[in-house]
């Protein structure tokens, strides 16, 4: 692989790479793939719910640094002038209940 001026890898050339390997070598990459994810990951979707204009979800929080996992704890994510928002509505047993109120 070749190496960008500033350590950054070409990613053009990774692409050109995957689209030359044969079965058992993709899926060696998307291995990898998912390990990094996994390792990049902060948070872990426990539950999903339409609520309005957007999703509830109840999600497991992790921080990167020490490894340790809190929660779960609900956020509201919806649009708002084209970009997307996330609210935090905490740790509670009636997620659509303390959304309203956060709301009102």
């Amino acid at each position: 692989m070749h190496m960008r001026k500033g350590g950054g890898m070409d990613l053009d050339a990774v692409v050109e790479a995957i689209s030359k390997m044969g079965g058992a070598e993709l899926e060696r990459v998307r291995e990898a793939v998912d390990s990094r994810r996994e390792a990049l990951a902060q948070s872990t979707v426990v539950e999903r719910r339409e609520y309005g204009s957007g999703i509830l979800q109840l999600e497991l929080r992790a921080n990167p640094k020490t490894g340790t996992t809190r929660g779960p704890y609900w956020y509201f994510h919806y649009r708002e002038g084209g970009k997307q928002r996330t609210l935090y509505v905490g740790k509670t047993d009636d997620p659509e209940g303390a959304l309203a109120e956060k709301l009102a």
